[in-house]
């Protein structure tokens, strides 16, 4: 019965805190359709932000080829190399036009980062160009990947289930949770130009908060997790700030960040900021499974040996850590560097000399991303090993732990 009220009462406070994200998000798409455009901002560029506002538009539905009717190689205009043009018969998947079959276009590109090679049964994403209602003409947008990213997710969460049982099923609800909070909470916040750095802390805070004592339940384990991650996670947000301010770094280290100037709103983005942000967010994973680790370790020594005190739980704790930081060390490192493999061979490749990388911003955002979340991740160990040592040391004889 005690089990059904602590549980009835997280999912009460769940329920709070979604509320207003809900209510945020709603607000967001509401005031979407009304930003306004410059003058000289054609309609059919605008087309996908109203299509209301003007008969001819672009819809975008899944499809899949039937037939290749024709197919051709040209020389591209524009660099002179041999491109592949595709006429092809689809049937529209989805939509208001779903079961359709209609002919469609596959312009060839020189350019293989925008080329789309479709063959008789491929699944595409079909671009329908609309004009009063009707379809005026078609053609191949994108692959569908959806199957695949979806088959994947399942795997993933069949794994969980499988291995996991009860604590699976917890940690696919506080995943679920967070990437709620991330939608629904942190990305409309940020887009209605909230401080990024503060914004997303007390984002992380809540979602370290519910993350611990779903997957923990309501204890001392979970109490010095959640207290030791947010530590780390604050160190390395306030060290990437400090270091990244004194390093000059403008946030603009990637085509996303400059296309963040040109949102069709009235917002001014911090990007800076959310380069901090995503520092933040970033180490937030690892500095959990830190913090985690660490708080069971001590409870399970406490538990074995009820007698120990605080210097030995805290002794034991630090002992733990040192075997992670060994290996945890590595992980973001890796991470950030495996992200900028591409970068990282042009570079190479043009023999760039070592003072010209190191000082790009692009190269150091990414060295001061994962040194900081890395020294968050390592201080993270001492942090939880002392909360965790005076928690089980002095907060109760015996180690208090929900189900």
């Amino acid at each position: 019965m005690k089990k059904r009220l602590v549980s009835c009462g997280v999912i009460f406070v769940l329920v709070l805190l979604l509320l207003p994200a809900y209510s945020l998000g709603s607000e967001v798409e509401e005031n979407w359709p009304e930003m306004e455009f410059d003058e000289e901002f054609e309609w059919e560029e605008a087309a996908d932000y109203r299509p209301e506002a003007d008969s001819f538009h672009t819809e975008l539905v899944r499809g899949v080829i039937l037939k290749v009717i024709e197919e051709k190689e040209e020389a591209d205009p524009f660099t002179n190399e041999t491109i592949r043009n595709q006429t092809l018969y689809v049937r529209i998947t989805s939509g208001a036009f779903k079961g359709k079959e209609i002919e469609a276009y596959n312009h060839g590109v020189s350019n293989p980062a925008f080329q789309i090679n479709v063959t008789e049964g491929s699944r595409v994403i079909l671009a329908l160009e609309m004009e009063n209602g009707e379809i005026v003409q078609t053609y191949i947008a994108d692959y569908l990947r959806e199957p695949q990213v979806y088959t994947l997710a399942a795997f993933f969460v069949i794994l969980l289930l499988a291995i996991g049982w009860r604590k699976g099923a917890k940690a696919l609800c506080s995943l679920l949770i967070t990437l709620v909070l991330v939608w629904w909470v942190l990305i409309p916040g940020l887009l209605k130009g909230y401080n990024p750095v503060i914004y997303t802390v007390a984002v992380a805070t809540v979602a370290t908060a519910i993350t611990m004592f779903t997957v923990a339940g309501f204890g001392w384990k979970s109490i010095a997790a959640s207290l030791g991650t947010i530590a780390g996670v604050g160190v390395a947000g306030a060290l990437a700030l400090l270091m990244g301010k004194a390093a000059h770094l403008t946030g603009f280290g990637n085509e996303e960040a400059v296309m963040l100037l040109y949102l069709p709103n009235d917002v001014q983005l911090d990007i800076q900021g959310l380069l901090f942000a995503g520092i933040i967010i970033g180490a937030l994973g690892a500095v959990m499974d830190v913090g985690m680790s660490i708080a069971s370790a001590v409870e399970e020594v406490k538990t074995v040996n009820p007698e120990l005190g605080l210097e030995s739980l805290i002794k034991s704790g630090l002992n733990v850590g040192r075997d992670i930081i060994g290996t945890m060390s590595n992980t973001l490192i890796l991470a950030y560097t495996g992200s900028s493999v591409s970068l990282l061979l042009i570079l190479m490749a043009y023999e760039e000399s070592f003072l010209k990388m190191i000082n790009l911003d692009m190269i150091a955002s990414e060295i001061v991303r994962a040194l900081s979340g890395s020294i968050g991740m390592v201080l993270a160990v001492p942090i939880t090993a002392v909360i965790a040592g005076f928690l089980y040391g002095y907060g109760a004889k015996k180690p208090k732990e929900a189900a």
